[in-house]
């Protein structure tokens, strides 16, 4: 299993390389999980609709059907235990992709517009790759935003 976090500013691009890099892991025969952190509370439906009142009346698990579309809801009594309810569910040549969610020991890419920010989010020696389409010093690997393909195959053997 490989597991990346996807970091950077607000409207810097973490979205849109991560919809790349799933479907260029997925043209390599890869199964992706994207995991979208929200860290202000949010609701996956409202209290007053029926999937969140099937969960708050007990039950483990709330299906929400519709249009092709499959969420499983739960609810979580401690959310650290999350990340590795996550990881169970990967097998080992899946690829988890996490935008928002930090993690000790899962290495974090960041995508840095400088146009939006006059640094990088997060320092230097914290990353183990930038995608940024802009020069900057220092060995750490940098790729543009159009090099997904390279960005992916820098993931599939990057061993840090």
């Amino acid at each position: 299993m490989k597991i990346f976090t996807i970091a950077g500013w607000s409207g810097s691009g973490k979205s849109a390389l991560i919809a790349g890099l799933i479907q260029t892991f997925q043209a390599r025969g890869r199964r992706v999980i994207a995991v979208k952190h929200a860290p202000h509370k949010h609701s996956l439906q409202p209290e007053a609709k029926d999937t969140a009142r099937f969960l708050e009346a007990g039950a483990d698990v709330a299906f929400l059907l519709g249009n092709g579309e499959l969420i499983r809801m739960e609810r979580i009594s401690d959310p650290a235990d999350s990340f590795a309810r996550m990881c169970r569910e990967a097998g080992p040549e899946d690829v988890i992709l996490l935008e928002g969610f930090r993690r000790a020991g899962v290495p974090l890419i960041e995508v840095f517009d400088p146009s939006r920010h006059p640094r990088p989010k997060f320092a230097l020696p914290e990353l183990a790759a930038i995608v940024c389409d802009c020069e900057m010093a220092g060995d750490l690997p940098r790729f543009g935003r159009d090099q997904i393909g390279a960005i992916a195959q820098f993931m599939e053997t990057y061993n840090g």
